[in-house]
């Protein structure tokens, strides 16, 4: 069992209150019933794989079991490239990288530290152009929060960053034969789990409770097909249209 400050027991005890659903609102789900099967020839409304990572079993606290939560990695895939694409497949990259990481937890903090792949690798690119195996403090996730790659196409890069979103600049290269469209690629996600104490730099305190990792087979974002419609649409044509 782990040493819990203060404030890791105060906010344990006050609430259980989960902000999954808020971090990791995606998109809405298409429904295949109806007139009309959205899901037949168009953008789905997540295109990437999912995964969650539990983060520990539930702790006794003052007399109260807490369940430390779990991450959840979600719409993670490889983009497709817009331009060069028969090159980049060719030379085994380099990939963009998609996804969102939502902490559940409201007594821990996650620490994104690195992204394995079965061949090739990952580096994280900052502002200044400087790439690393490691995203360091822009990794850091607090409880409630989400860390994201890439921008969705329903969240322009200018309104993401004025609304506070966190973002990290992902890529995937050297993959060889290994990544294709209508393959998945296995990519493995590397934590440390930390108490909510941290230091007056903002950084964790102490040590890592824990590292734990989550493997999860990625697809690649599938070329341009429909974008989606959510208004139902009649199959016949009206009358005196069509056949």
């Amino acid at each position: 069992m782990s040493v819990f400050t203060r404030t890791t027991r105060r906010v344990a005890t006050g609430t259980a209150i989960t902000a999954l659903g808020l971090a990791v609102a995606l998109g809405t789900t298409a429904c295949s019933s109806g007139k009309i099967a959205q899901t037949n020839n168009q953008e789905a409304a997540i295109n990437g794989a999912n995964g969650t990572l539990k983060l520990g079993a539930g702790e006794e606290i003052d007399g109260q079991v807490v369940d430390p939560g779990s991450v959840a990695v979600r719409n993670l895939q490889i983009m497709y490239p817009v331009d060069n694409s028969a090159e980049i497949f060719g030379d085994g990259g380099p990939f963009k990288l998609v996804f969102t990481i939502a902490n559940d937890s409201v007594i821990r903090k996650v620490k994104l530290t690195g992204i394995t792949a079965a061949k090739g690798k990952v580096e994280f690119i900052n502002s200044s152009g400087a790439r690393s195996a490691n995203p360091g403090d822009a990794g850091l996730i607090a409880p409630g929060a989400a860390l994201n790659a890439g921008v969705p196409s329903n969240v322009p890069a200018e309104d993401a960053k004025k609304d506070g979103i966190s973002r990290v600049d992902a890529e995937l290269s050297g993959t060889g034969d290994t990544v294709a469209t209508g393959l998945t690629t296995p990519l493995t996600l590397h934590f440390e789990i930390y108490d909510l104490e941290m230091g007056p730099d903002g950084k964790p305190r102490n040590a890592p409770i824990a590292k734990k990792s989550i493997t999860v087979n990625t697809p690649v974002d599938g070329t341009p097909v429909t974008e989606r419609q959510d208004t139902v649409r009649d199959v016949q044509p009206p009358a005196g249209e069509g056949h």
